[in-house]
């Protein structure tokens, strides 16, 4: 089977996150085709979640929090039906900064 690069929404995903997705997916829906992931999909949208970096300092709101490493946490793209209550998807992207 050939890979594909889904479209969800506005959001164009790559090779590697049309798999995660693929994988994802076929557990839930018993599909076995991009094509038929692809059809499924044009009833889902998608978003990006963003990792939230804050300091730990200000979180524990303690003076004597750890140092900590620049790190910019893990991006998420989250997929949804956008018409009714279904299954969502949380997937990692594969654009790290």
């Amino acid at each position: 089977m050939a890979e594909k690069q889904i479209m969800v929404g506005y959001v164009q995903l790559t090779e590697e996150e049309s798999e995660r997705l693929f994988e994802e997916v076929k557990k839930d829906k018993q599909i076995d085709s991009y094509d038929a992931l692809q059809d499924l999909m044009e009833d889902f949208e998608s978003r990006v979640i963003e990792p939230e970096t804050k300091p730990l300092a200000d979180v524990m709101d303690d003076k004597e929090a750890p140092t900590e490493e620049k790190d910019t946490g893990v991006r998420y793209i989250e997929i949804f039906n956008k018409l009714e209550e279904d299954s969502r998807y949380r997937i990692k992207s594969s654009k790290q900064p």
